[in-house]
């Protein structure tokens, strides 16, 4: 099989992706060097007019390769490995779904939650939120220092 090679979505005509996540530039034929983000995801800058943008390799490949009918928001890397941008790698998910798998595979480590106030133990924030009426995504920010507190509580992570 011919290695299929593309058009950057949004960049066509400047540059190309092939299906093993190698980005080129069009007039140049040269092939981007990619650089690991603080968040360990493959990056390449790409011009156009006359502005550069930091765009995720993996998101390239999938916005290229991979058809979305159900208009998922996220791109998940199925090894885990977020520099290996292989198509067969990729699929497009929601956020939901990407958080689960990182669960799944133990790239987020399941921890159980206590409600700071009340010593109440719970097997995961998603179950908190349920039983306070609350958000998994708001307890999750105060766990992770981004907010104080949420419907009055603070929580904490019980090894």
């Amino acid at each position: 099989m011919t290695n299929e090679v593309k058009s950057v979505v949004g960049y066509e005509g400047l540059y190309s992706v092939d299906r093993h996540g190698n980005v080129t530039n069009d007039k140049t034929g040269h092939r981007l060097t990619p650089c690991k983000n603080c968040w360990g995801y493959m990056n390449v800058c790409l011009r156009k007019n006359g502005k550069g943008k930091s765009e995720k390799v993996h998101r390239i490949v999938a916005n290229a390769f991979l058809p979305n009918p159900l208009n998922k928001r996220e791109v998940n890397h199925i090894d885990g490995d977020k520099s290996n941008n292989e198509l067969w790698n990729l699929e497009w998910t929601t956020p939901s779904e990407n958080r689960k798998h990182a669960v799944e595979t133990g790239l987020i480590p399941r921890r159980k939650i206590r409600i700071v106030e009340t010593g109440e133990v719970y097997q995961s924030a998603v179950e908190c939120a349920k039983q306070i009426g609350g958000s998994f995504g708001n307890i999750y920010h105060c766990l992770n220092g981004e907010r104080e507190t949420h419907r009055g509580y603070h929580y904490e992570y019980v090894d």
